[in-house]
């Protein structure tokens, strides 16, 4: 795997959120995919309310080709579950997922056509398979971690001219763009301790809390989190992308690949467009 991370004093720079909903409960992740040059990418995503946050995690890089639209010379979309359980038009009596299991295996006629899916990739969609294709919770539906009252958990805030940690829970670029002289960045976010928590209110300030953003590539951009809990990437990101939060062994996943970067537009304090609320930390 390819990874880059960025040096420490890009964490003290502005603040907004990694779009996409961050959801269920701390796991451990072990995702690993083959880097690759940067390149622009479908803005397809799975849409992940009714499978496994892992199978969403490996379905996002196929969606390029797989999405909605169709491209690629792609017959089937790979979006939700029932795309998955449909019977396959290549092989009709064996569902899609059970045909896919295959490909991704297959060095003729390999799946994606770059070339043999990573063998972590490919274990998830056959643990699945071979467990009966249960359905999962992986969309923007609110868990108990996010059934929580609005509080500012830090008791500390940001104060305009005396703090360069920039405004945390803001939308970075949105405010950005306005003032015509500061960076637009491909990726900037603010981790919080809980799901509701008001802008300005500084964020999660934990020194081994990490962002990492896998980009459509499969390459791993590991972000440090400020003491105000913002992070920031400044260059363009290739989409879909996907991203993760981690302290120590604990990750919290978001539940889809996304092709956005000016996150807390949607990871608001009450959240929009599907998101429950904050990034949180695991």
């Amino acid at each position: 795997m390819k990874s880059l991370t960025l040096p420490g004093a890009l964490g003290l720079v502005a603040a907004a959120a990694v779009a996409g909903c961050y959801t269920g409960g701390s796991v451990d992740l072990n995702a690993t995919r083959a880097g690759s040059p940067k390149t622009s990418a479908s803005s397809a995503v799975p849409v992940a309310g009714d499978l496994p946050c892992d199978l969403v995690q490996v379905l996002a890089s196929c969606t390029t080709c797989h999405g909605s639209p169709l491209s690629g010379g792609a017959p089937n979309r790979l979006l939700a579950y029932e795309d998955l359980a449909a019977m396959s038009r290549s092989d009709p009596a064996r569902t899609v997922a059970q045909v896919s299991t295959v490909r991704m295996k297959d060095a003729t006629r390999p799946m994606p056509p770059s070339g043999i899916a990573a063998a972590a990739d490919s274990e998830i969609l056959e643990t699945w398979v071979a467990d009966g294709m249960p359905k999962g919770t992986c969309g923007g539906v609110a868990t108990p971690d996010y059934d929580t009252p609005s509080v500012c958990t830090s008791g500390t805030t940001y104060r305009r001219g005396h703090d360069t940690r920039m405004r945390p829970g803001g939308a970075c670029n949105g405010c950005h763009a306005s003032e015509g002289d500061a960076p637009i960045y491909g990726i900037a976010g603010t981790v919080y301790p809980t799901a509701h928590e008001p802008d300005d209110c500084n964020g999660a300030s934990d020194a081994s809390l990490r962002v990492i953003i896998t980009d459509a590539n499969g390459l791993d951009l590991t972000l440090p989190v400020n003491g105000a809990g913002n992070f920031v990437y400044p260059r363009d990101v290739a989409t879909p992308y996907t991203a993760r939060v981690v302290s120590g062994t604990k990750t919290r996943a978001m539940a889809g690949a996304q092709t956005e970067g000016d996150c807390n537009t949607c990871h608001s304090e009450q959240g929009t467009r599907q998101a429950p609320g904050r990034i949180m930390a695991p």
